[in-house]
């Protein structure tokens, strides 16, 4: 009898047990992360003596969400709600993957110091390196209908050359680009954005040859 009634106990216990597994939360499923890749497929040996150097400074973006590296979409014709997948996101922030890229790109042409160097470091009679600012203004996925979307990149460039006296703004220009996702989903979306981010940083790059 003692042993019938413990079974029971025993079984009871169990199906409680179960029943309240069954109502805990799913742990999320894990994002995939995506980056920007390389800013060239392969890099190109150039001369960069007599170049004037550029200091990149830190990338901003006043068009993201600070820090974030959600991946954002919108529907262009339904509700501009700006929206983030759920399941797939970048492996660092915007700011960051883009700035990376950029330097890539421009330093196969000239010279690129950190953002901390010091102008008293120059000699004298040496030019001022240049310092270019970047803000990013758009950067994600809008669909058209749920089979086609599209990457669009956009943002401010502010090159500024400082001096003894003050800085003085040599030019600002705005660069978009707009490409094409193979498909319709965050895959897609990651590797349009990362194609047009390149195309930015190397129009960025022939831009600046008119001042160096």
């Amino acid at each position: 009898m003692k042993k019938s009634i413990a079974l029971k106990v025993g079984l009871l216990a169990g199906a409680v047990l179960l029943s309240a597994c069954s109502v805990l939360p799913k742990p999320p499923a894990t994002a995939t992360l995506y980056d920007l890749g390389p800013a060239i497929s392969k890099p190109v040996d150039l001369p960069v003596v007599g170049k004037r150097p550029v200091i990149v400074a830190a990338i901003t973006g006043q068009g993201l969400i600070p820090g974030s590296t959600a991946m954002l979409y919108r529907f262009a014709n339904v509700d501009q709600q700006l929206r983030a997948y759920q399941e797939a996101r970048w492996s660092r922030p915007i700011e960051q993957l883009f700035g990376l890229q950029l330097r890539q790109q421009l330093e196969q042409g000239r010279p690129i110091l950190d953002t901390d160097f010091s102008v008293t470091r120059l000699r004298s009679g040496d030019q001022y390196p240049l310092l270019l600012r970047v803000d990013i203004e758009n950067f994600e996925q809008i669909f058209q209908d749920d089979q086609h979307s599209k990457a669009v990149v956009q943002l401010r460039a502010t090159l500024v050359e400082p001096g003894a006296t003050g800085d003085k703004l040599l030019a600002q220009r705005t660069f978009v680009s707009a490409i094409d996702a193979p498909e319709a989903n965050a895959a897609g979306g990651a590797q349009a954005l990362a194609n047009a981010s390149r195309t930015v940083a190397g129009e960025i790059d022939r831009w600046l040859r008119n001042y160096e």
